[in-house]
């Protein structure tokens, strides 16, 4: 069987869901050579690839990339599992209107040190006209740093702070944010969206040297086949699976319902394969990751940048046609 951490760490974000698919589902798990996966990490390092030599394959944002790449040129981001929008949510009683300048001057609730900090910092300079010393950001707190995947939101998770006041705007994973719309109301939520400025990319990555064993790299061409199929009917049928992906989100107390995958499915590119602006926003992005100077780096050039993105292998799986 295939040797792999619990798929509660990846379940319970959507964006995750077409890989704990392809793992139970279609891949071969009676085969005798089967991949490992490791488990979807949070900026700090990826510790099964390098420290585990069984692990064959992990997965997270782009961030990750960003944040590890410095200190592993062996890594290499193979495909995409999903191209995931994000919003901004702020109350009206908070003085907040449809004007995204309204958001001078407030507290922005995010997950720090994460893809939803990055939007925020490129919305509220980009759009809004703001500089960071114009406005608050506000960290999560609690093991999930302060995120809510259903109703009621918990006391301290972003919707709550964002209803009680202690916080006049918030933007996170979903469906975090479509939790916080649902927490304060059509009338009260004002909602800000721009997908052309950034998308996070859940990526799929491995070790160059997985790569160069053949054996390894077969195993890797043919999952990326398998996540292909997934990931078609993720994108054109939707429907047929809003309900087993509600299940599987299941984790203790909270699930995610049907009702609102199918709110948030719009956010979502289930394309999957490596989008050709993928180095530009990876550059993008770590010049905002290297301000943080406990990182104790400037921004990757883009010759190292380009370096991390292989498409070998997906040409490889495209080129043996659909399962």
């Amino acid at each position: 069987m295939i040797k792999q951490h619990p798929t509660s760490s990846l379940s319970k974000i959507p964006r995750h869901l077409p890989l704990v698919v392809a793992i139970q589902d279609y891949y071969n798990l009676n085969s005798t050579q089967p991949l490992s996966f490791g488990p979807a990490t949070f900026i700090n390092g990826l510790p099964d690839l390098w420290d585990n030599p069984t692990v064959d394959l992990d997965a997270g944002a782009e961030v990750h990339v960003i944040h590890d790449a410095p200190h592993h040129p062996d890594l290499r981001v193979i495909t995409t599992v999903a191209e995931v929008f994000y919003r901004i949510v702020g109350a009206r009683s908070s003085n907040i209107t449809t004007d995204p300048a309204s958001l001078r001057g407030k507290r922005i609730g995010v997950s720090l040190n994460s893809t939803s900090e990055y939007f925020a910092y490129r919305y509220l300079r980009d759009v809004a006209g703001l500089s960071p010393d114009e406005y608050t950001l506000v960290g999560g707190s609690g093991k999930d740093r302060g995120l809510c995947y259903s109703l009621p939101c918990p006391n301290g998770t972003l919707p709550d702070l964002l209803k009680r006041g202690e916080i006049d705007a918030m933007t996170a994973y979903e469906p975090t944010t479509e939790m916080a719309i649902q927490t304060l109301g059509a009338e009260e939520a004002v909602v800000f969206r721009n997908d052309s400025l950034y998308r996070e990319i859940s990526v799929m990555y491995t070790t160059q040297s997985k790569l160069d064993d053949p054996a390894t790299r077969a195993r890797i061409v043919q999952f990326l086949r398998v996540l292909t199929k997934v990931q078609s009917v993720f994108a054109k049928e939707p429907s047929k699976i809003w309900d087993r992906v509600s299940n599987i989100t299941a984790n203790g107390t909270t699930q995610t319902s049907p009702q609102t995958l199918e709110k948030i499915w719009p956010l979502t590119r289930w394309t999957g394969g490596l989008p050709d602006d993928v180095e530009d926003l990876l550059e993008e992005e770590d010049k905002w990751a290297a301000r943080d100077k406990t990182l104790g780096r400037g921004p990757m050039t883009r010759e190292r940048i380009e370096s991390h993105v292989y498409r070998g292998v997906l040409a490889e799986a495209e080129a043996l046609g659909p399962l």
